[in-house]
């Protein structure tokens, strides 16, 4: 699986239907550390996600808002300062590391073993 590049990410580059498509082929890293306060598990990644390579990182997602609404973040961080998260003691990672369109896109095999590597996280 491969990542891509961060400076088209920088200079404000959006993902087209054909890198939404690639997107399949990638994953979105964990965000671990020892001593995390919080994990939050996501389903899988959605394609956008898996192509701009950072967690709920679609605009207008509203996770980012809702995590500084529920006192988790000082204020709403982008998608992009993701990493940030660590220093507030919360991590990222998903069940499964496949992006799909649609969560019913995976197989209950894959839920399964998703699982089972989860508890090893």
């Amino acid at each position: 699986m491969k990542k891509l590049d961060d400076t088209r990410k920088l200079l404000g580059w959006k993902p087209t239907r054909q890198d939404l498509e690639a997107a399949r082929t990638l994953t979105v890293r964990d965000l671990l550390a020892p001593g995390l306060k919080l994990l939050l598990v996501g389903i899988n990644p959605g394609l956008y996600t898996a192509a701009v390579g950072h967690h709920f990182g679609r605009p207008g997602n509203r996770f980012w808002p809702a995590l500084h609404a529920g006192g988790f973040t000082p204020r709403v961080y982008s998608p992009f300062e993701d990493e940030s998260l660590l220093e507030l003691g919360i991590g990222l990672t998903n069940v499964v590391p496949r992006a799909t369109s649609a969560e019913s896109e995976l197989a209950p095999e894959e839920l399964r073993a998703g699982g089972q590597a989860l508890r090893r996280k």
